[in-house]
């Protein structure tokens, strides 16, 4: 058996006459972007967290560029950042000109540790990015909250993996989202949105958007990063849907931690109420040669990160801090993610689990 880490077809091929009549209507209105759609996808992504405000962007990564500028980060500021995720959420505050400060994680969870990031803030600290990890909200989100209003320090979510999980995308000053392919809420393509409750915030990235435009007149130094009414459209059709796909994955994962328990050598993820687990992550022992048994049988696998942030090339020559990162770099050696997705199979997921047993000589 074949089982592939992701099928990225698989809204489509499920919804596929519903999706080409919208096709079909935006490419014949000829109202290619900043139309109709765009502005119910922003009414919705708004109503769905629970905020006032969401501006959809080109991507994630603008996202959480655009969030950081309008909370006035600039050059010689400080940000601390977990040092275990996707490289966009470093790319953003080197954007700014920022000095990134890595802080250690969870064992547990994978994201910010508490106590670690109390000792971080320093005076020059002038933000905070929270993010949620592999479809999960952070356990003390809350306590996070309070530390930053306490240092009256802007909190930036970064909940580019959380969509539709209760709680993601309403705890942050500014909070981000991803519709990166392999996403809950996916693009055909590439694509974002920063949430906010403050109006001025609101027309900030409402400018940043659209080349710094207000009532067509240039006001400040912007930037082209605009989805399509037809990107917008797919994401609406997929968001109208979010609750039934999220009970489709925890379906999923509820296989699996049926099929895994038990096995000592695996962790299985801990997690909030309701995650949409856009990602099924263990920590495995032998788990580089895990995979390769895996991948010999026919099973795609991702290491969700192999690198920290804070080892990257791209720092090279730039200032950073870090602290003791020591759970950071015991999970990259762990961590394995198994495929997963809405509509993958029990014969899928069951062979994927027996071949882990195999490994491990448990079957």
């Amino acid at each position: 058996m074949k089982v592939p880490f992701f099928r990225y077809d698989w809204f489509f091929k499920e919804n596929r006459d519903e999706m080409m009549a919208e096709l079909d209507a935006i490419m014949s209105s000829g109202q290619y972007v900043n139309g109709e759609y765009t502005r119910k996808l922003e009414q919705k992504l708004a109503e769905t967290c629970d905020r006032k405000y969401a501006v959809a962007t080109g991507s994630c990564t603008d996202a959480l560029f655009f969030a950081l500028q309008t909370a006035g980060i600039s050059q010689e500021d400080e940000v601390i950042l977990p040092p275990f995720s996707f490289v966009a959420t470093l790319d953003s505050i080197l954007r700014c000109g920022a000095t990134p400060v890595f802080v250690d994680i969870s064992a547990e969870h994978f994201m910010l540790d508490l106590d670690c990031l109390e000792k971080a803030v320093s005076p020059r600290t002038k933000a905070i990015v929270l993010v949620q990890l592999f479809g999960n909200c952070h356990p003390q989100q809350a306590q996070i909250r309070d530390i930053a209003q306490r240092h009256d320090i802007p909190l930036i979510e970064d909940a580019a993996q959380a969509l539709g999980v209760k709680s993601a995308g309403k705890i942050g000053n500014l909070s981000c989202l991803s519709f990166d392919p392999t996403k809950i809420v996916s693009a055909y393509g590439t694509g974002g949105a920063v949430l906010t409750d403050d109006e001025a915030e609101y027309a900030m990235i409402k400018k940043l958007v659209n080349h710094g435009l207000e009532n067509g007149v240039p006001q400040i130094a912007g930037y082209n990063s605009k989805i399509s009414e037809t990107q917008a459209a797919m994401l609406l059709a997929q968001l109208e849907k979010l609750p039934q796909t999220n009970s489709r994955m925890n379906e999923v994962a509820k296989r699996y931690y049926s099929l895994l328990d038990g096995i000592n050598e695996i962790t299985l993820p801990q997690h909030c109420t309701f995650p949409n687990f856009h990602k099924f992550v263990i920590k495995a022992e032998n788990r580089d040669e895990l995979r390769i048994f895996l991948k010999e049988n026919g099973i795609e696998t991702k290491i969700h990160y192999s690198t920290l942030l804070s080892e990257q090339k791209i720092l090279d020559g730039r200032k950073f801090l870090k602290h003791n990162l020591s759970n950071a770099q015991i999970a990259t050696k762990k961590v394995l993610s198994l495929p997963i997705w809405p509509s993958i199979s029990e014969a899928e997921t069951l062979y994927v689990c027996e071949c882990i047993k195999r490994f491990y000589a448990l079957s």
